[in-house]
């Protein structure tokens, strides 16, 4: 499938793959995917690229973006920058990219692993063109301060921040997703039940916590699957992520769990 690269700022990391439908009979929705990689610049784009193909194969526009990351152009000052600006930069220059129409009330996240972290963490961003639809957020890094705040130290979590948490505690809680609920945007979390990476209970806190507080949310466990299935497409987490991001009419205010 043809892919656009177009580049959102003047970095060399600030940019993206645009893969659109062949045709369509009206307005797509649009898919933003962030990968992960412990926000390292020894992961890329690339990661992404096969179930970005497979997405606009079903009917959707997605945006595959890469970003400044640790040792490739920043910390969380330059990343969290770059994905609000990949974002806002939809309905402009990727939209004038693409040969179909969009559908920009339908613009839905998915994020892996420390992508799935950026996902959400944007998705509780005020100051975009517009909010999201929906999150599915894969094996996400949701909760980056509470492990410190119990005095446990993470060396992947300080390189992130370039502090360690008793420095600027309100930083590691201005980042983490489970310290800025609620958001208002609904998040679907899969999760493998065998990750050893991302345990599937960050993401059952993130739930509870969020569902306590009246946001939309859904928790869906994967058995048998670890961290690494979403970039196979020969597993359940892949075929599950790719059915809860392209479904019509999946969320309401009352999502089951």
């Amino acid at each position: 499938m043809p892919r656009i690269k177009i580049s959102y700022g003047s970095h060399s990391q600030q940019f993206g793959h645009l893969y659109v439908p062949d045709s369509a009979d009206g307005p797509v929705p649009v898919v933003m995917q962030i990968h992960g990689g412990y926000w390292s610049g020894q992961y890329g784009l690339s990661l992404g690229t096969a179930f970005a193909v497979e997405l606009a194969r079903s009917g959707v526009a997605v945006w595959n973006i890469e970003y400044r990351r640790l040792g490739a152009g920043g910390g969380w000052p330059e990343m969290s920058a770059d994905v609000k600006a990949a974002y806002d930069a939809i309905p402009g220059m990727v939209a004038d990219a693409s040969s179909v129409d969009f559908d920009l009330k339908q613009i839905r996240l998915v994020g892996h692993s420390a992508g799935g972290h950026l996902a959400v963490w944007l998705a509780g961003e005020n100051d975009v063109f517009t909010r999201p639809a929906r999150v599915v957020a894969q094996a996400a890094a949701l909760d980056l301060a509470s492990a410190a705040e119990r005095g446990r130290r993470i060396s992947y979590i300080e390189d992130l921040f370039g502090v360690p948490f008793e420095s600027d505690p309100d930083l590691y809680r201005s980042a983490s997703p489970q310290h800025r609920l609620p958001i208002g945007v609904p998040v679907i979390c899969v999760t493998g039940e065998e990750d050893l990476q991302v345990s599937a209970k960050v993401s059952a806190r993130y739930v509870a916590a969020a569902d306590a507080l009246g946001d939309p949310v859904a928790l869906h466990v994967v058995e048998g699957e670890g961290h690494d299935a979403f970039l196979s497409p020969s597993t359940e987490s892949w075929r599950l992520s790719r059915e809860l991001i392209l479904a019509e009419d999946l969320l309401t205010p009352n999502m089951s769990r």
